[in-house]
């Protein structure tokens, strides 16, 4: 009953971190369109708005006289506007960044032809506009990624510094704190509302918990105090943080029945595209910089356990008759050698 009354709690204060509503993106779209990186412009614009937060943090309280978790909740609300955060709304709109689709006129085309554009009038991803494809690090990832970052890795974030303060130790708090995020990808965020699962946004989850959680804990907190107030020890990158699981064409979604129906004959189109050189480029230099991640080993072993279906039946290789690419087991480990880390290369 007490476990119970504090998982309870722990949803109650992950849902003050307010996350952000499903969106729906296609990275299969984007091939063979031209993108330039945009690591560059998304850093100077995170780097800003977080000195502009300490900045209100070091004139409020004189030379940033207050604890570290008062800093990093200033960041979390610089972020914040209303039902999408505004990194995401800044990257969907501004001029500074390249886009698929690019234009009003490519959007409208974009809304019929992509993945989920088979929809009937009171299907729920009609509620909310597509997500459109941006590159990060070499890396084609939806513009929804931002809010999953910074909205759900601090949802992620405030239920693991919970069970830390409850007694749970590191590793055990972020395994509880990632299953009460699956729990909303399962429901209103993404199954139960729109038949889409999406791998790729768990581990951008993820990959946010360890930025709020880097801020100030750990051996080398981002945050310190300095005799003129808070600051950041390194310029924020959100290059370190993204990995081609973030890219939905590589890390493919699990679906219900219902949406699979429509999804699939749209991404069969895509199947010719594997012969394309540049398509298969793409996809060889994913391969070369996929690791075995944290989140892709917790879901793993939800498959062993029967508490998650497969998604390797949805992948395009497996769709398109090529060597299926199991997603999310762990690469072999040479007899006598030490067991796989999440750190690990896959062959």
């Amino acid at each position: 009953m007490r476990a119970l009354a504090r998982w309870g709690c722990a949803v109650i204060l992950a849902a003050t971190a307010s996350p952000a509503p499903a969106l729906e993106t296609d990275q299969f779209y984007a091939w063979k369109r031209p993108l330039k990186d945009a690591t560059v412009a998304i850093n100077a614009k995170i780097n800003a708005d977080i000195d502009a937060a300490l900045a209100a943090v070091n004139s409020k309280f004189e030379a940033g006289n207050c604890p570290c978790a008062t800093v990093q909740k200033a960041i979390r609300r610089r972020f914040n506007y209303l039902l999408f955060l505004k990194p995401e709304l800044w990257a969907t709109n501004t001029s500074m960044l390249d886009r698929v689709p690019a234009t009003p006129d490519e959007e409208l085309s974009f809304r019929h032809a992509y993945l989920f554009g088979a929809t009937s009038p009171l299907d729920p991803i009609r509620f909310m506009p597509p997500s459109p494809t941006i590159e990060v690090n070499g890396v084609r990832i939806g513009t929804d990624k931002l809010s999953h970052f910074f909205s759900e890795g601090a949802w992620l974030f405030i239920s693991y510094r919970y069970y830390v303060r409850n007694g749970l130790k590191d590793d055990e708090a972020v395994q509880r704190a990632m299953n009460l995020g699956l729990v909303s990808e399962k429901t209103i965020l993404g199954s139960s509302s729109s038949g889409v699962l999406s791998l790729a946004d768990i581990e951008a989850n993820q990959k946010g918990l360890d930025f709020w959680k880097g801020l100030c804990h750990g051996p080398d907190p981002a945050l310190e105090k300095s005799p003129s107030g808070w600051r950041l020890k390194r310029p924020f990158d959100l290059g370190a943080y993204v990995t081609p699981e973030w890219d939905e064409s590589w890390q493919p979604n699990i679906y219900s029945a219902k949406r699979w129906k429509k999804v699939k004959p749209v991404m069969e189109s895509y199947c010719p595209f594997l012969s394309d050189p540049e398509v298969q480029a793409q996809r060889a230099a994913y391969a070369a910089r996929s690791g075995y991640t944290l989140s892709e080993r917790f879901l793993h072993e939800l498959v062993v356990n029967g508490r998650l279906e497969d998604p390797t039946p949805y992948s395009i290789d497996v769709l398109c008759g090529l060597p299926s690419r199991d997603v999310l087991a762990p690469p072999p480990t040479p007899a006598g050698s030490p067991s796989t880390s999440s750190g690990s290369r896959r062959p």
